[in-house]
């Protein structure tokens, strides 16, 4: 799985520059996720969306899922 987490600072609760945006990549045969995180260390502040491609509620669109939904910035999606 690959893991990716970045401070992008901007916190819409408190503002504080310590946001972080994490991004976890998983791919195994048929099933790929794409989970996305913001989070403020100083407020508790978290945001959380996730995108599989085994979802039958959701049709599952590899380059929209890595784009994150809260910052659009591109996964690293090498595992």
């Amino acid at each position: 799985m690959a893991r990716e987490r970045i401070t992008i600072g901007g916190c819409p609760k408190c503002g504080s520059n310590l946001l972080t945006c994490q991004q976890n990549h998983f791919k195994n045969d048929e099933l790929e996720i794409f989970s996305w995180e913001h989070k403020c260390p100083d407020c508790g502040f978290r945001q959380t969306e996730a995108f599989r491609s085994d979802d039958e509620d959701e049709e599952f669109d590899p380059a929209a899922a890595a784009s994150c939904p809260f910052c659009g910035r591109t996964a690293d999606t090498k595992d």
